[in-house]
């Protein structure tokens, strides 16, 4: 029993303990609990005497803010009553500054008359004899215009004829020349100058002949006829082709002398169109280079047939940048190219019209700003022909009225002063 009592109170004992460490470790927590919590409070308690302060600075400044906004705001008010002021006293002033401008432009208008009508004469005369011939330069213009238009149609009307009555000399021509290449070239050089003188071009000035020009190697060139566009370039015209085949083929007699001259007239202007491309006109001219030479063949039917014989010839001799032509061909492209230049002279003439007219409108407005200085000029001069009467016979002490006592106490003078405007008014 007393083993059970001893191990009874043991236990209690050690019951005991351990309830007062779990009690102990929970009072500990909540110590620190506490503690933590009463650093919180105190660091709150700072933070809010923080914001307390900042929320009493930030009202501070919205008060000073609003007493700068009441300020700021009476100022714009007593600016704004100033500006209303000044501007209803600056219309008033300009009110009465165009009431005495006009009056005083009224009192010199009398002045001013004659020498406003001399001054303009001498002006405006110059003027109309520049606006008589602007006139002139645009009839003459528009009467040049209707007569090339006419002209035109007239030798667009003979062209054919022209063409036509070539193309049959050339071939009544052909027999006599065959054979002889350098007959046929003069020859051909001899209808490519016929042409060149019913284009309307004019020689050496439009177009060149037989021109000898060198390039940069030295290497030199002599090409029958070289055509100057109104843009720069040039355009560059051969005329030696040989014609023998083509003589061979109508003057045949049997087929197969027929097909042995076809096929020679082609190869001969496809050789032609090879020489002529191998010349490298390009390097002659640089930047004026011709897009493409004209390869004259004097007889139309001779052209036909060829491209007739081969219809890739055309192509083939322009991929080369070369153009074949005929005597009605290149009339008319000659003629474009006369065109061009008429055009050309009219643009021209345009813009020197214009330059004119520009002259004529720099010159009024001159004339405006010198009556402009004028006006000024005499506006100052009447001012300070007022501001001088007034001193010599307004106001006390005048020197109109100061001469005149002078000359009542003894003085000798010859002169007494005339009955003028200024002396009745002292």
């Amino acid at each position: 029993m007393p083993v059970f009592l001893s191990v009874i109170c043991i236990t209690t004992i050690f019951a005991a303990a351990l309830v007062y460490l779990y009690m102990d470790g929970k009072l500990k927590v909540l110590q620190q609990n506490y503690s933590t919590l009463q650093n919180n409070m105190e660091i709150n308690a700072i933070l809010l005497n923080k914001e307390k302060q900042q929320t009493e600075i930030e009202n501070k400044k919205n008060q000073a803010l609003e007493i700068k906004i009441t300020t700021l705001e009476a100022e714009l008010k007593h600016h704004k009553e100033k500006y209303d002021h000044l501007v209803n006293d600056t219309e008033h002033q300009l009110q009465k500054f165009e009431n005495i401008a006009n009056k005083v432009l009224h009192h010199q208008s009398a002045i001013m008359d004659e020498k406003q009508k001399l001054g303009i004469k001498e002006i405006l005369d110059p003027l109309k004899e520049k606006i008589k011939t602007f006139e002139d330069k645009i009839e003459k213009t528009n009467l040049e215009s209707v007569g090339r238009h006419e002209s035109l149609k007239e030798q667009m009307k003979l062209l054919y004829e022209k063409s036509d009555q070539v193309s049959k000399d050339a071939n009544n021509l052909v027999k006599a020349l065959k054979g002889d290449y350098k007959k046929q070239g003069n020859w051909g050089e001899l209808i490519l100058e016929s042409i060149l003188d019913k284009s309307g071009l004019e020689k050496n000035r439009e177009y060149f002949v037989q021109v000898t020009e060198r390039n940069d190697e030295g290497k030199m060139y002599k090409p029958d006829v070289v055509i100057q566009l109104p843009d720069g370039k040039k355009l560059i015209i051969d005329s030696k082709v040989s014609l023998n085949a083509y003589e061979m083929m109508v003057n045949a007699d049997t087929d197969d002398e027929q097909k042995i001259a076809h096929k020679a007239h082609v190869l001969a202007v496809k050789n032609h169109i090879d020489t002529l491309a191998s010349k490298n006109y390009h390097d002659l001219y640089k930047v004026e280079s011709p897009d493409f030479v004209l390869m004259f063949i004097p007889i139309d039917t001779a052209l036909s047939a060829a491209i007739q014989l081969d219809s890739e010839l055309y192509l083939y001799a322009f991929d080369k940048n070369i153009v074949m032509v005929a005597p009605s061909t290149l009339l008319a492209t000659l003629k474009t190219v006369d065109t061009m230049w008429r055009n050309d002279k009219q643009n021209r003439f345009a813009m020197e019209i214009a330059e004119e007219a520009g002259k004529m409108y720099d010159k009024f407005v001159g004339f405006a700003d010198d009556m402009d200085k004028l006006g000024k000029q005499l506006n100052t001069a009447q001012s300070t022909y007022h501001d001088s009467m007034k001193k010599l016979n307004s106001g006390t002490g005048n020197l109109v009225s100061r001469a005149e006592n002078i000359k009542a106490l003894g003085a000798k003078a010859n002169k007494s002063l005339p009955k003028t405007s200024f002396t009745e008014e002292s």
